[in-house]
């Protein structure tokens, strides 16, 4: 009709239907968006079932597949740190165009000095928090099946392995199991409590999942074994996603050094996947349904290796090199030491080794006669 009402028959006694007028749709509409971006509320952002959507570039080349579904304006940074941001969507099918490339170099380093002061003050090692807000997920080669109907899936398996390695790195960690299903929208409203408790004296948490995808999208030899690469995903309705995309470029560049090409890429997508509470959480997706779980295993093993050092609990790469550095300079010391004492012994090593031998007994003497302090 003209005027946007819908065309009604009166009858006699019957209630005359009020018009559906545009504000009305407006302002479903309005609800829906804001339902998207609140905090703590996420939609359904996966492909129904097992299907994946593919990422290609507008030559039709595949950069990546995943079950998260895509929308223009998400950007996927690949394994080389090429950013591509979805420009439309076929199907599924997602045309990205190269935005730019990402210098990770420092990565590390200027997330540890963007640390809050006192972040690290656990009264000790650095506690991680993990957890699992889709219960159900499994490995296909391994658990034989995709989802477990009894939400204990294979991916639990993964986080305790990833729990042990960060034991055994010298880090403390709460591994949460709780169970939240059912696999759907609201999974991630239910987490969200888990996320809260697990966060609790917690430096960063880790929600574990595992995509959906085909077996070679992340089937990897990474450091001589055969594992799953591991997708670091941002949620982009957070707020604070920038302090999330850190992390994860500081994850991914510390894993880079070490173990190159065990992390895929960092997908900013759609939803906040509870990464409003804290600038250090994000979300793992470690391997397919289609990739074996002891792969996936083995990823995250790898993974906790890195961590430490991302988050100031272990030597980064200026402390490794400061200590390579005096290495040296003692060495050159020791070295040229030795040969003054071989020539100013005339060439007679004997001499030079009771002359070294005079020069410590000398020494010790001095500090001998040191008075004592107070």
């Amino acid at each position: 009709m003209p005027d946007g009402r819908a065309e009604v028959t009166e009858s006699r006694g019957a209630p005359r239907p009020r018009p559906v007028g545009l504000s009305a749709v407006v302002a479903v509409s309005i609800v829906a968006v804001l339902l998207g971006t609140l905090p703590g509320v996420t939609l359904a952002y996966e492909v129904p079932g097992q299907a994946w959507f593919t990422l290609t570039t507008r030559d039709g080349e595949i950069i990546c597949q995943t079950g998260f579904s895509l929308s223009p304006g998400d950007e996927y940074t690949d394994e080389w740190n090429q950013v591509w941001v979805v420009e439309e969507v076929v199907g599924r099918t997602a045309v990205a165009r190269l935005d730019r490339i990402l210098d990770l170099s420092r990565a590390v380093e200027e997330f540890r000095l963007a640390l809050e002061a006192g972040a690290l003050a656990q009264g000790g090692r650095p506690q991680i928090g993990l957890y699992h807000t889709h219960s159900d997920e499994s490995y296909v080669p391994s658990d034989g099946s995709e989802s477990d109907p009894g939400g204990h899936g294979g991916v639990y398996q993964v986080g305790e392995a990833f729990a042990k390695a960060l034991k055994a790195n010298g880090l403390a960690v709460r591994h949460d199991q709780t169970n939240h299903l059912p696999h759907d929208a609201g999974a991630y409203e239910r987490s969200r409590r888990t996320a809260t408790q697990v966060l609790q004296g917690s430096t960063a948490i880790f929600d574990v999942h595992r995509d959906a995808a085909p077996p070679e999208a992340y089937g990897r030899q990474v450091s001589g074994r055969r594992v799953t690469q591991i997708m670091l995903v941002v949620g982009r309705a957070n707020p604070g996603a920038g302090a999330n995309q850190g992390f994860a470029e500081a994850l991914k560049a510390a894993a880079d050094r070490v173990h190159p090409g065990l992390v895929r890429g960092i997908l900013r997508t759609g939803g906040d996947f509870n990464q409003d509470l804290s600038g250090r959480a994000l979300l793992l997706e470690v391997g397919a349904h289609t990739n074996r779980r002891e792969e996936a295993e083995r990823a995250v093993t790898l993974l906790a290796s890195v961590v430490p050092e991302v988050l100031g609990a272990g030597p980064g790469p200026q402390s490794v090199s400061a200590w390579r550095t005096a290495g040296l300079i003692l060495g050159a010391v020791v070295v040229g030491g030795g040969l003054w004492l071989y020539v100013a012994t005339g060439g007679d090593w004997r001499a030079a080794w009771n002359k070294l031998r005079s020069l410590g007994e000398e020494f010790a003497s001095y500090l001998g006669r040191r008075p004592p302090r107070g």
